[in-house]
């Protein structure tokens, strides 16, 4: 009798345990860095325990400040949101506006110095460009080493897509290939990607006819894979509290996507953050409300341009932008539904900061 409850209590602590894991905050919120661009100095700082950051008073030091020549050469006009880490293997990605690329593998273990066989930068083909095209947020899938890029120009607006990306070689130029897109959007700006599921923003495109006849139009979610959108899991509406340069963040631990939208342009005063569950597309139609609620301040961040999730641990990293110009500061949420307001990491003032990562793998 005691045994077959002791292995009741067992089965059930276990089974808590499992239940646990699928939670947002199942990583908590212990063994995470932050990565950040400066596009003044041309170098990656890091500070490698977010927590003590974000809990002291006053900013201190980067554990870390990187600048290999090959930054400034390749990246200093960094996209906005053109910085990716994959985690798992301990790569970061940079991207310019212009399609040059950076990649430094073994980021977790640099030295003052960075052995040269660890930086690569290649670059997307320049003759497959859109007319007056920038590329924007990027994405790094860690499982299928796939990197993913927005571009939005004149005449219309994709993700390129990079398969195998850890493996390019020094002075590659990557075809167009296949890139993702979907007749008629315009202005993408937001993507996030993880197990060979993508998700994107788009500021605009045709009107979606939903099963009553009704039409949506303006901007707009969009789930599928690498190779396609599904048209039917697509969120878009008044409901949805989308607005303009969506930004996208996804928690893969909690099934979270978080999508920060900027109020100034947009010239709305609601929430700058929605957030979604990824299974929220196809379930609920075309028009709905974020299941999970929105947070940020309308006024304190009325300018967020880019959001970036740690993925396995439980932080929100935003950035703010207005037109072509960053600001030296860094927007941190630590448990970002738990209704605390974030925090500002204010750098010096001629930092200017278009990227940044949180790694969740940092322990």
């Amino acid at each position: 009798m005691m045994t077959r409850l002791l292995h009741s209590l067992l089965t059930a602590v276990l089974l808590f345990a499992v239940g646990c894991k699928e939670d947002g905050s199942a990583g908590g919120t212990e063994g995470v860095a932050l990565y950040v661009f400066d596009s003044t100095s041309n170098s990656v700082m890091v500070w490698n325990d977010l927590s003590a950051l974000y809990d002291s008073a006053t900013v201190p030091a980067p554990s870390y400040t990187f600048g290999p020549n090959v930054l400034k050469e390749k990246v200093s006009n960094l996209a906005w949101g053109g910085m990716c880490l994959d985690a798992p293997h301990g790569i970061l990605y940079l991207v310019s506006e212009t399609g040059a690329i950076v990649r430094w593998s073994n980021i977790r273990s640099q030295a003052s110095s960075v052995p040269s066989n660890e930086i690569v930068s290649f670059s997307l083909d320049n003759s497959s460009r859109l007319t007056n095209g920038t590329f924007g947020q990027v994405a790094i899938d860690s499982q299928t080493d796939t990197l993913l890029i927005t571009e939005t120009g004149d005449n219309g607006t994709r993700i390129w897509i990079v398969a195998n990306a850890s493996q390019k070689n020094q002075n590659d130029s990557i075809p167009l290939g296949t890139p993702l897109q979907m007749t008629g959007d315009k202005g993408g700006t937001g993507v996030a990607a993880s197990g060979g599921i993508v998700y994107a923003y788009m500021d605009d495109g045709d009107s979606v006819v939903g099963p009553l006849g009704e039409q949506f139009t303006g901007s707009r979610l969009r789930k599928g894979s690498t190779s396609a959108f599904d048209p039917t899991l697509v969120m878009l509406g008044d409901k949805t509290g989308l607005h303009k340069y969506g930004s996208l963040a996804l928690d893969t631990a909690g099934g979270r996507l978080f999508v920060g939208v900027h109020n100034t342009d947009a010239s709305v005063t609601t929430a700058p953050i929605q957030v979604f569950q990824t299974g929220q597309f196809g379930t609920g139609g075309y028009n709905q409300a974020p299941t999970l609620g929105a947070i940020g301040s309308p006024t304190d961040q009325a300018t967020l341009r880019v959001l970036s999730h740690a993925g396995t641990k439980d932080w929100l990293a935003g950035l703010r932008g207005q037109g072509s110009a960053g600001y030296p500061t860094v927007l941190l949420w630590k448990s970002p539904l738990g209704g605390t307001a974030a925090k500002v990491i204010s750098l010096d003032s001629s930092v200017v900061i278009k990227g940044v990562a949180l790694d969740g793998n940092a322990s």
